[in-house]
């Protein structure tokens, strides 16, 4: 009865972590980036176009500092 406990608890625990170790590889790295709103007034998709070019340009300066 006490084997049969400890047998489970151990493939318990070790499915735990295999669990929290793949799920902790699907997120996404950096900062996230919203689609544009689906209905609404134009000034707000102008908004989000101008985040959305500024953020572009951010992302080319910081690959363009890394090359040698």
């Amino acid at each position: 009865m006490r084997n049969r406990f400890i047998h489970r608890l151990s493939v318990t625990t070790l499915l735990g972590m295999f669990a929290l170790g793949t799920l902790s590889a699907c997120g996404i790295k950096g900062e996230l980036k919203t689609p544009p709103p689906i209905w609404g007034d134009k000034a707000q998709a102008e908004k989000t176009q101008a985040e959305k070019a500024e953020m572009d340009q951010q992302d080319s300066e910081a690959s363009n500092s890394n090359k040698p």
